[in-house]
């Protein structure tokens, strides 16, 4: 991906330019982002540019001998068998979702590995390849880099092992970092990166770049830029789930339309069901929980037009507010909030999901 192709964020090409062409590369570059701004695409397309100063087919592929990756994998349903696989048994999924979609979320990836049940971590045995990688000479003569997505899924054994070489890389390496929670970056590892915050995208741009991506109508592109906040992968996900509704958005609607229509056994049902999937599964569900509550009490308020939602799903939070008990959604936050709280702290999960569908069937 080249610069040219990089919507918006001129400040910042012009400044990973010119790191490039003054020969002043840090050693260690940390993008930082809510998901799907362009983080990744930025980093793409500084690579193709140290390595060619414009298109290179290698890059384009990301199949570059001097460019290496690494992110957080994990015992897969289609990589590896039982066992958790090697890195590089990921690579052709790896490339085939950042070819597809580069403004994908951790979730994203999770799922394109078969691992979303899952937490994915990068391993002291990736770390392992890692410094293995490094060491060896350049296949071309020049640089050498590896990116690193999801630096925050490094144990702290991971974390550890790696700063020295952060700190002090051999000549022609660089390390890129690609992060989405840089609060959970252990301290001694963020002060070893150059930070480059990477904003939201210009609203104008974004919707140009929707309708260049999706073949959307400008009124289309301009509802979607609006709705997601500047992130391109928001975007793709809310025209996503306009077409077909995400699991997530479909388990949390059932939740609620079990619970008004007082049908309990098919609620007992629904959380024994959810309490079998993964934690990140089951955040991912409270998370969108929450989304769907603001919603809809912006519709119960009369505020359509900053509930942001689609117009499939607006005929849908028309009909479920108007069934919702007006003090609920304060309280569906707060019974939310506390269920994502207690999956962190390894809270068995039928506990968790038996409390939180009992509490939204005697309150809503």
């Amino acid at each position: 991906m080249p610069f040219s192709e990089i919507l918006g964020h001129t400040d910042i090409v012009a400044n990973l330019r010119n790191m490039v062409d003054s020969d002043r590369m840090p050693h260690a570059l940390l993008f930082t982002e809510k998901p799907g701004c362009g983080a990744l695409p930025l980093a793409l397309a500084t690579l193709e540019y140290m390595f060619s100063r414009g298109k290179n087919p290698k890059i384009a592929k990301l199949v570059h001998p001097d460019v290496h990756f690494t992110f957080p994998i994990n015992t897969s349903t289609t990589i590896g068998g039982d066992k958790r696989g090697e890195l590089e048994q990921f690579y052709p999924a790896w490339r085939e979702l950042v070819l597809e979609n580069p403004y994908f979320s951790e979730a994203d990836l999770y799922k394109a590995f078969g691992i979303e049940n899952k937490l994915g971590t990068i391993s002291v045995a990736e770390a392992n390849s890692i410094i293995r990688k490094l060491s060896l000479s350049s296949y071309e003569g020049g640089a050498k880099v590896m990116l690193i997505m999801f630096p925050e899924r490094m144990t702290l054994e991971t974390a550890n092992k790696l700063l020295k070489n952060l700190e002090e890389p051999q000549s022609g390496t660089y390390y890129f970092l690609i992060s989405h929670n840089p609060q959970k970056i252990i301290t001694t590892i963020l002060s070893r990166c150059r930070i480059i915050e990477v904003p939201p995208i210009n609203r104008e741009i974004l919707a140009r770049g929707i309708m260049d991506r999706t073949g959307a109508d400008s009124q289309q592109a301009a509802l979607w830029a609006k709705c997601s906040g500047g992130s391109m992968g928001k975007a793709l996900e809310l025209i996503a789930r306009e077409e077909e509704q995400s699991e997530n958005y479909t388990a949390f609607v059932s939740i609620l339309t079990r619970a008004l229509d007082k049908d309990l056994t098919a609620l007992i049902e629904l959380w024994e069901q959810i309490a079998s999937y993964g934690k990140e599964r089951q955040k991912g569900i409270c998370i969108e929980g929450g989304e769907i509550l603001r919603k809809l009490y912006m519709t119960s308020l009369g505020l359509e037009e900053i509930s942001y939602a689609g117009a499939k799903e607006a005929e849908l939070l028309k009909d479920l507010s108007g069934r919702i008990k007006q003090d609920f959604y304060q309280k569906g936050y707060g019974y939310l909030n506390n269920a994502i709280e207690c999956i962190e702290r390894n809270v068995n999960p039928k506990f968790i999901f038996c409390d939180l569908c009992n509490r939204i069937f005697y309150n809503i």
